[in-house]
């Protein structure tokens, strides 16, 4: 059965973009605590600074401090991302078309069958 994408509603994928790349700004700033604390033993092992305890504290804790920051820094920037996403997503099926998808499975005739005539199939 095919079914076609016509409009997006922006709000959710508003929402979904943003807790998305909320999730990916954890991750990375997860990584990028494990680097600096990795960088600031290093430094600490050669003995290229005196003051490694302090860089080591300070390196962790700015890298800490980065995770929630990059958390909401990325999930802002993807909630804006989707946002023209599905503006133009929405501009371009008017003109085009929607995309279109076939559903295959047990029972997908009869679901997609019976909501046909509603305005909002959440797939």
């Amino acid at each position: 059965m095919q079914v076609e994408i016509k409009h997006l509603d922006v709000a959710s994928v508003v929402k979904i973009c943003f807790v998305i790349y909320a999730i990916l700004g954890i991750v990375v700033g997860l990584v990028y605590v494990i680097f600096a604390m990795i960088f600031s033993s290093l430094l600490d092992a050669t003995g290229a600074f005196e003051a490694t305890s302090v860089l080591r504290i300070a390196a962790t804790g700015f890298g800490i401090l980065l995770v929630p920051l990059f958390a909401l820094l990325y999930g802002i920037i993807g909630a804006i991302g989707g946002f023209i996403f599905a503006v133009v997503y929405n501009l371009a099926s008017k003109a085009l078309g929607g995309i279109r998808l076939t559903l295959e499975g047990r029972g997908t005739e009869s679901q997609v069958a019976g909501l046909s005539n509603q305005a909002e199939v959440r797939l």
